[in-house]
This record gives C-alpha cells, structure tokens and sequence, in this order.
C-alpha cells in the first residue's frame, strides 16, 4: 500500500500517550495524524480527520471511553479501534471486543506487541485491497458414529503437527452442544465461542490469537460453548467467518465436529480442504461408514478430500481389510494400531495426548506419520522427501525418554 495508514491517539494520560507515540513514529507506514487528552473531543475528531486507527486508552472512566469506542465503530465501521489499559481483567478485554475494539494493548506498552498489533492491521487493510492471500490448511475430523476415537485422533494429529513438526496450529473443538476439547488437552479456555461470536467480523488476527489458549505442544484451541443452551447462540455465518480469520493465522486447523449434519457442521465439512472420516471395525460403525461415503459423494467430495481412517486395529481381531474396503466401496487410508485401554483412559483423564505421554508407542508414530503425510503429500504414499523427514523425526522421538 503506497499512502500510509493515519491514526488518532485518545490518551488523558502523558505518560502512556508518549510511549505509544514514540512506538508508532518508529513503524514504517504509520503517520499519527492527531491526538486529544479529552474523551468528549475523540468523536469529532475521528470525523474530521477518518483515520484507519484509533488508539484508545481506557482511562479514566473505562465506561465512559467504552461507549465512546462503541459510537465510533458504529459510525465509521472502517475505522480499526484498539484499546488499551493499564492491568486489564480479561473482563475489561472482552467489554472492550463488544464495545468494537479490535485489537487490545495492556500497559505499559510492550514495543514487540504493538508492533505486531500494527502489522496485524495493516495486513487486514491489504486483505480489503485484495492483496493478501489466505494460506492456512483446513483438517476436520469426523466419526461415523460415537465411541471411535474421533477426539484422540484430532488432539493427537493436532498435538504432533505442532510440536514435532513446528507448524501454527489451532484445534476449533465445533461439537458445539457436546464438545470437550479442553479435557484432552487439561486446558481451561480463556474465552470460547460464543465469547468470539459477536465480534468475529471484526476482532484483529492478533488479538483472536491472544484470546485462545495454548497448550504446551504449541497447540492452539478453541473450545465450544460452556453450557449446551448456549450453542444455538452460534450460526454458521459466523463460523464462515471464524474460519476465514483462523486461516489468516494459522498454517493449520484442526476441526473436530459433531456427526449431526446441521449447517455448521455441513460448513465445516465443505471448507475442508481435507476431511479425515473415523471409523472401526464394529459392524454398527462400518455400517455408518458406507453410509457416510455414499453422502459425500453426493456432496461432490474427492477421494482425495476424503480419507477413511479405520482406528483400533488389531491383528488378533482377524480382520481382512481387503474384503471391508470391497464392502464399504472406499480405500482405508489409514490403520491406526489399537492401544492398551488403561493407557489410553490414562492419557485422557489426565488430559495428556498420547503422542507426548508415549511418544514411542506405535500408535503414537502412526499418528506423526499420518501428520507428516496430510502436510507434504496427499497422495495414497509418502514421496521421498517426506519419508527422509519422517524418519527423522523418528529418530528424535525414539531418544525421546518420554514422560
């Protein structure tokens, strides 16, 4: 963008008016335009000058500057409002993202932080300009019925992408009603969905990343709603629109969704860029499975969008792949080894995913070679750069002395 981005600083304070001043006159393409220590002046000089960004310091009356925020957003939705304060409550931040806030600064300023608060909007002025691309990869995982590890797989492809193989990942948990994400990963979320929901159209990349929690792997998630009620809050206009931003952030996210299909899930489904569909070996499951790819098929999804994971496999069970795949009409992509069920009860009760509390275990390699295969090569085989990194990655999982 040639013509630089103005913005107008609303601070009584000297103090933290001058060490944001100071921060934005070091960023290339940002010009301060104005400034007031007067909350009733800010209107009025948002108007006259238009500016992109506004700066907005929640003192000395955090209700009164709120509803400034909110006039300004309403009548200049262009203008990108960014609050600060000084020792925010997470309370004072999610008033603020409903009073149209799109970024948030806690003080005293941090200079990395508002600089990438900065980049963040112009990168979204860019968007708008049509001259930024989208690059993030959606995953969503679904199973053909309850009880076939669909949630184990998706902490775990998600947990290994990030930690082994050093990728942005976000887990969005869209089991809206029935979801419980956070207690595969022994997380408590800071804000969920519905938190999310009425500013999604607005809400800076940065800020939206500073929201979710992260887990130790690197992971990020997203969890649902706290309370089943709650989910009918949520419409898959939104969740459009969520997903657009996440792929803005994120080189990968990881969906785990509900087997109902209802518009949110349908969504899910049809911005995949890959759908990893969970089944066993249970006659009920591969029942549901059949059925489940006839409809995809209807729905106009490749053999490659689609990939069919059959989970718990054992030798002992006696199983003949060959004749189920004749049966189901459809290639297993996937055979993930069963595991011991006290182990595996272990690593979700304690919220612990099994690829990092048995990190040598085969199901846990299965799971970093499913990762390494959905990041580098879609076909039905690994190609040879993509076999040479896992093998790598293997060695250092080996020397892995685990948990």
């Amino acid at each position: 963008m040639a013509e630089k981005i103005s913005v107008v600083i609303v601070d009584p304070d000297p103090k933290s008016s001058q060490q944001i001043k100071t921060i934005l006159r070091d960023i290339p393409g940002l010009e301060i335009e104005g400034e007031t220590t007067a909350l009733v002046n800010s209107f009025n000089l948002v108007k006259k000058l238009k500016p992109l960004i506004v700066v907005l310091n929640l003192f000395p009356s955090e209700e009164q500057s709120l509803n400034v925020s909110k006039k300004i957003t309403q009548n200049f939705p262009d203008t990108i409002m960014v609050a600060t304060a000084s020792k925010p409550t997470s309370q004072t931040i999610i008033k603020s993202l409903r009073a149209g806030a799109q970024e948030f600064l806690s003080q005293p300023f941090v200079k990395e932080d508002v600089i990438e608060a900065m980049k963040s909007i112009i990168q979204r002025a860019k968007q708008k300009t049509g001259e930024s691309t989208v690059r993030g990869k959606i995953i969503t995982v679904m199973g053909v019925k309850g009880g076939v590890g669909t949630t184990t797989i998706a902490t775990n492809l998600a947990t290994v992408m990030a930690k082994y193989l050093k990728k942005e990942v976000v887990f969005l948990d869209l089991d809206l009603k029935f979801g419980h994400s956070q207690l595969f990963f022994n997380i408590k979320p800071k804000y969920s969905i519905l938190d999310l929901g009425e500013t999604i159209n607005t809400i800076e990349p940065k800020l939206l990343k500073d929201a979710l929690s992260k887990h130790s792997s690197g992971t990020f998630l997203l969890a649902g709603t706290n309370q089943i009620e709650e989910s009918e809050a949520i419409h898959a206009n939104q969740i459009d629109q969520l997903l657009y931003l996440l792929k803005t952030i994120f080189e990968y996210i990881i969906i785990d969704i509900h087997r109902t299909f209802d518009e949110i899930t349908i969504k899910a489904l049809d911005e995949a860029d890959i759908l990893l569909t969970v089944s066993n070996s249970e006659i009920p499951a591969i029942y549901n499975t059949k059925r489940c790819l006839d409809l995809f098929k209807k729905m106009g999804y490749s053999n490659d969008k689609v990939q069919l994971i059959l989970n718990r496999c054992s030798a002992a069970s006696g199983m003949d792949f060959r004749q189920l795949e004749k049966t189901i009409g459809y290639p297993i992509r996937w055979k993930l080894p069963n595991l011991n069920y006290p182990k595996m009860l272990k690593s979700i009760n304690e919220g612990n995913p099994i690829s990092l509390m048995m990190p040598k275990a085969k199901v846990s390699l299965e799971f970093l070679e499913m990762a390494t295969a959905l990041l580098h090569d879609e076909e039905s085989d690994l190609g040879n750069s993509t076999k040479k990194q896992t093998k790598n990655i293997f060695k250092k999982i080996i020397k892995h002395k685990g948990k």
